[in-house]
């Protein structure tokens, strides 16, 4: 079972945090909302189906697929795949092209212009499992073989719930891969080295306001920029755990079964909208709470 292991000596009253998450596997006691997955199914699919953007769900490649209608059986395609590195030079990057044939719910194609490519494509509902042939890595560790999820299929989860007495963000947790992540809010528009934390790594939603922060390829911190008035709306729907106060302005949210904290304070550059981390409460939460710098809201 993976656990987090929190980095210590880190600030907690910065946007950019560290922490740990909680045990995956937690049985939830008290309020959790239920989230509702996609399941992939087996039926027989129309051609059609298969055309749009399918999203490359690893861990650690930037990966996406478009397929378009040639005709009733056939299709063109382009797949194309990046490696971010942390070091300063370009990402390994890598492009297949070429042609398919469709017969039911698979799919056969070729890696034009490399010789003795070829592809294999199987769906399953919103699904792909796709399997390249003398795959070329060009000595890297770049592979397009894997799971694939269309883009049109990945749903809008709300802001803020509870799952398993953790914060979710828009769909993801503490301790989701980046698979999990993609699957539940697609490919990120930007990411690289956390500026920070240097052994982070950010990748940013723009269009939510969001930032997720991995470490060891598991999400460490979540941040977003939202209103105070539509968190404190979910907050009061979904959230029935304890609540504390900074002398400062600062709000905290604490789950102490396993030391998941969520706080939120005004944005300096927008003072109508609020700057809001999920991290680990840890020894510096702690230190002002002794202080009285930090009070718990009864």
């Amino acid at each position: 079972m993976q656990k987090w292991i929190p980095r210590m000596g880190m600030l907690l009253l910065t946007l950019i945090a560290t922490g740990c998450s909680p045990d995956k596997d937690q049985i939830p006691e008290g309020k959790t909302d239920p989230v509702e997955n996609l399941t992939p199914t087996s039926e027989t699919v129309s051609e059609s189906a298969w055309e749009g953007d399918w999203i490359f769900l690893s861990d650690t490649i930037l990966g996406t697929l478009h397929i378009t209608d040639n005709d009733e059986t056939e299709f063109n395609y382009k797949m194309s795949g990046s490696q971010p590195t942390t070091e300063n030079a370009s990402p390994v990057s890598l492009t297949y092209e070429g042609t398919g044939k469709i017969v039911g719910n698979t799919a056969q194609a070729t890696c034009e212009p490399i010789a003795d490519c070829k592809m294999t494509i199987e769906m399953n509902g919103s699904m792909l499992k796709l399997t390249i042939s003398n795959e070329i890595t060009d000595g890297s560790e770049l592979k397009l073989s894997g799971e694939y999820k269309k883009s049109t299929s990945i749903g809008q989860a709300p802001m803020f719930q509870m799952k398993n007495d953790q914060f979710q963000i828009y769909g993801i947790l503490q301790g989701d891969n980046p698979s999990e992540v993609k699957s539940t809010l697609g490919n990120p528009e930007s990411e690289g080295p956390d500026e920070l934390m240097h052994t982070g790594w950010n990748q940013q939603y723009p269009a939510k306001e969001l930032v997720v922060t991995y470490y060891d390829d598991w999400v460490e911190t979540i941040s977003i920029t939202t209103t105070k008035d539509a968190l404190e709306s979910e907050i009061a729907e979904h959230f029935e755990g304890e609540r504390y106060r900074n002398k400062d302005g600062t709000e905290y949210l604490l789950v102490p079964k396993n030391e998941s904290l969520l706080f939120y304070r005004p944005n300096e550059d927008d003072p109508t909208k609020i700057n809001v981390l999920v991290t680990v409460a840890d020894e510096n939460f702690y230190y002002n709470l002794e202080l009285g710098e930090i009070s718990k809201v009864e």
